[in-house]
């Protein structure tokens, strides 16, 4: 092996406020984000049909999941897809 390049490491940081509080601002991700919000939704929602809890209690406690565990997804899927949106290149390198 000996013709092989050593490839340089570079370290980057990425700006987490950015990542959790920036809107969506793709269609893709908007797109996501309902589709995500509405599957999550009747999860929740679905078995407090069938309870005696009221409509608009079970609404609240459906919906609280549902931002939580959608935004979650977005912010796992800008990690993973938009990573280069997100960094800052660091001046330390290894």
């Amino acid at each position: 092996m000996k013709g092989r390049k050593k490839q340089e490491i570079t370290y980057v940081s990425l700006d987490l406020k950015k990542i959790f509080l920036t809107a969506p601002n793709t269609r893709r991700e908007k797109i996501t984000l309902l589709v995500v919000m509405v599957l999550v939704f009747m999860l929740y929602f679905g078995p407090l049909t069938f309870t005696a809890v009221s409509p608009i209690r079970a609404i609240l406690i459906s919906a609280v999941p549902t931002l939580t565990t959608s935004w979650a997804w977005i912010v796992l899927l800008r990690y993973i897809g938009r990573k280069a949106d997100f960094c800052k290149e660091s001046s330390s390198k290894r």
